[in-house]
């Protein structure tokens, strides 16, 4: 029956279609019976928890079949932010000279703000008016808009978010980024403290992420409110600290154990596959990316085997990376021999892990915050390496080993096809906890950080546009259509065309906001770090 249940739910959800009960005995002879009434809905909680689970699947794009999801996380999260940070380099010729990787971004604009929250906030909405008697339902429907739009202001700067739920977002007024983030952080408190109140499990049998359990749920909260504070620490140092502490103070904490982690892959009877399945195999469109093979090549990391496969070029079986962005050259046609991604269709799409959160509770520890247990930043620096080998299927004794390592550095990056893509190490720092200087300490946790959150390049462009971290190579080759500087890669994406267009007098408020111009240079209103 469960089974049964949750074959309607996903034509449901995935279709994200508002249905209607019928009213006629003609209408009822003639209406399409595989899809559910709004009265076949209501039972067993199906016309809320369905529409959970794809408002779920609107942080990451997944799916079960066909290849639109596909698209949808191939476009703002592989050929963007991994190319941008590294982590992979786009195989084929055809993304020369275009598209994010080279840093023309103006033509994918709209369908990246569309995937970060035109979707959710479309399900947001129709959750809000299905939970309008379930305080706990509408506390965990706020988590997910907040882990599906943050990406989104985190990406474009002012979008529109109070009035979001008002006009709609096409024609919606854009909000500064600074007051997204308050009310953000707001909502997450709000959400925490409303769960513990209830005390009950909330849509248990279509919840892909956690299968109701309400006290995960708060620790993904709360962990997710301790990301968005540290992320503003440059800006308002003052804010950034009290919902720092407050995510570890709030009810439930936030997530310690690797199980714990928030991930879309599987829950409920529902099945999902990653992106990246696809993107490496039939498309045959990423490769291990030159950065991360420098870190991870240089610090003999092994996790480097749980990340990629070996190629073999000359003969010669090895881990090789790529530069994201080279030109179109003859002598780049056997790029198809680097690394592949391992990755499998149950692999799963991590929205945050265990691993991340000891490294945010390192660095609030290194600011001086308290962080709660010991409150020592070496500690949760190490309890992140240990916690993201664990994620990988690694030994506790590795982790310790690699943790103690005071010597290996990243390596000089070797291009293994033509030498004149080769790049000096892009930092030397090691992996041993040294105290004594802060920027050290920093850069530290935020290349740990780096290497446990692949392959989550949103995350690691943000956290580099926030803290200069990791250093990364110089671009190669640049194709911008909005003034990207290449050596530092885009500060933000612009604004399409399309509002432009249609909605002048907002998105000119909304330049305004941003408090400068809209291309790929400016830099975001948390973005005040000097001298990165």
């Amino acid at each position: 029956m469960k089974n049964k249940i949750n074959q309607i739910l996903c034509m449901a959800a995935m279709s994200a279609t508002v249905l209607t009960s019928c009213q006629t005995d003609f209408a009822d002879i003639n209406r399409d019976h595989r899809q559910p009434t709004e009265e076949e809905l209501k039972m067993d909680n199906l016309n809320v928890g369905g529409f959970a689970t794809a408002f779920e699947m609107s942080i990451f794009p997944v799916g079960s079949s066909g290849t639109g999801y596909v698209n949808d996380y191939q476009i703002p999260y592989t050929l963007g932010g991994a190319c941008w940070m590294g982590y992979m380099a786009p195989s084929q010729n055809k993304w020369v000279g275009r598209g994010f990787p080279t840093y023309a971004l103006k033509p994918w604009s709209q369908y990246t703000y569309n995937v970060m929250a035109g979707n959710a906030y479309r399900n947001w909405l129709d959750m809000k008016k299905r939970t309008t008697d379930d305080p706990a339902g509408f506390a965990v429907a706020q988590i997910i808009k907040v882990a599906a739009v943050h990406k989104a202001t985190d990406t474009f700067g002012p979008i529109p978010y109070s009035k979001a739920g008002i006009e709609g977002t096409a024609l919606a007024e854009y909000d500064s980024q600074e007051d997204v983030y308050k009310a953000m952080l707001k909502e997450l408190d709000e959400a925490v403290q409303t769960l513990n109140r209830e005390a009950h499990d909330v849509f248990p049998k279509y919840d892909i992420i956690y299968e109701g359990d309400y006290v995960k749920w708060c620790k993904f909260a709360n962990s997710l409110m301790l990301r968005l504070a540290m992320r503003v620490v440059y800006a308002n140092e003052a804010l950034a600290k009290e919902y720092a502490e407050k995510a570890i103070s709030n009810p439930n904490g936030v997530i310690e154990a690797v199980g714990d982690g928030a991930t879309l892959c599987k829950g409920a009877g529902v099945s999902l596959k990653n992106p990246l399945v696809i993107i490496n195999g039939s498309y045959n469109d990423a490769r291990m990316g030159a950065e991360i093979a420098s870190y991870m090549k240089g610090y003999n990391d092994p996790r480097l085997g749980a990340y990629f496969q070996k190629g073999t070029i000359n003969n010669v079986s090895d881990y090789y990376g790529l530069r994201t962005n080279l030109p179109s050259t003859t002598a780049y046609l056997d790029r198809e021999k680097i690394s592949l991604l391992k990755v499998e269709d149950e692999t799963p799409v991590y929205i945050i892990r265990a691993s991340e959160v000891y490294f945010l509770r390192a660095e609030g520890s290194l600011r001086g915050w308290n962080m709660g247990d010991a409150n020592d930043a070496k500690t949760f620096y190490e309890k992140g390496i240990s916690a993201s080998f664990e994620e990988n299927g690694l030994s506790a004794g590795a982790a310790t080993t690699y943790a103690a390592n005071a010597t290996a550095k990243p390596a000089n990056f070797v291009d293994p096809i033509n030498s004149q893509y080769n790049a000096d190490a892009p930092s030397d720092i090691t992996i041993k906890w040294q105290d004594g200087n802060f920027e050290k300490s920093l850069e530290r946790i935020i290349t740990q950080k780096y290497l446990a959150i692949y392959p989550d390049g949103q995350e690691a462009w943000s956290e580099f546009r926030r803290t200069g971290y990791p250093r990364i190579f110089k671009a190669v080759s640049v194709s911008t259509d909005c003034d990207v500087n290449g050596d530092n890669r885009p500060t933000r994406i612009p604004y399409s065309n399309d509002e432009y267009t249609k909605n002048l007098d907002n998105i000119t408020k909304a330049v305004q906001l941003l408090g400068g111009a809209d291309n790929g240079a400016t830099r975001l209103w948390w973005d005040k770090k000097a001298n990165k």
